[in-house]
């Protein structure tokens, strides 16, 4: 029991952690398989465990925690980041991680840790009050979801979600379009943030801003069978009527 109150101030920690408590590598290693085979402590993957509750037998990190230390550079993002924010509409047994470092995806009760790569760390925080988790901003959350929007649970999981969201910091938005530089993501944001301007108070400038990054060629919302109709304002092929996802409602669970 000497290092139990160590191992719940961590929460979440791999066998370097236990070597440094102890000094010992032989002695690490037996801690963790007797506190293991105790109920003590579970392991989530190779070389990554956590701290239970003793009482339930569970552990005391959060889905969230767990996806913030996979790897060294990994954190919540697509519609994992909406959860944690409170915007998803449905609860999904999947999280998506990015990270640098690739990882098999992997189960942990009940949850699907998916990989994703990491296009770029603009935007990761580790918010005041969760100093485990690293999770995209709202801002950069947006713009990944309406990139790939079947990292969101697809167009109508995307709507619900956005439907949600009050206020956005335009110029950050802004910021972001203009570090990734992609033309389809122009015009994808311009598209569907058109539908919820007045909700999340986004200026004429800022959709000025993304028309005026749009070249001549088309591009498709998702995939090709979905997005059947052109619009020409923005030169994009999308679902007919997107906002009709809003009054279908949808499953509680997937």
């Amino acid at each position: 029991m000497k290092y139990l109150n160590e191992f719940h101030k961590l929460k979440i920690f791999n066998k370097k952690k236990v070597v440094d408590l102890t000094g010992d590598k032989n002695a690490a290693k037996e801690i963790l398989r007797r506190y293991k085979k105790r109920g003590f402590i579970s392991q989530v993957k190779r070389d990554l465990y956590v701290a239970n509750d003793l009482a339930i037998a569970t552990s005391i990190a959060s889905k969230f925690e767990i996806a913030g230390n996979i790897t060294p550079s990994s954190y919540l993002s697509y519609h994992a980041a909406l959860e944690y924010y409170g915007f998803a509409h449905q609860v999904f047994y999947d999280i998506y991680v990015s990270s640098r470092e690739k990882f098999s995806d992997f189960n942990y009760d009940g949850i699907d840790y998916v990989y994703c790569k990491s296009s770029s760390e603009v935007g990761v925080l580790n918010p005041p009050t969760d100093s485990l988790v690293r999770i995209t901003d709202l801002e950069r959350t947006m713009l990944d979801c309406i990139d790939r929007p079947e990292f969101c649970g697809g167009i109508e999981e995307l709507v619900q979600c956005f439907s949600s969201i009050t206020y956005v910091r335009e110029n950050r938005l802004m910021e972001y379009l203009v570090i990734f530089d992609k033309q389809i993501l122009y015009q994808k944001t311009g598209f569907v943030l058109g539908f919820f301007r007045k909700e999340m108070r986004l200026s004429d400038s800022f959709f000025a801003f993304c028309k005026s990054k749009i070249g001549k060629g088309t591009g498709y919302l998702s995939n090709k069978t979905e997005s059947d109709t052109y619009f020409k304002e923005w030169k994009l092929c999308a679902p007919e009527n997107i906002l009709s996802y809003l009054e279908q409602g949808g499953l509680a669970y997937v």
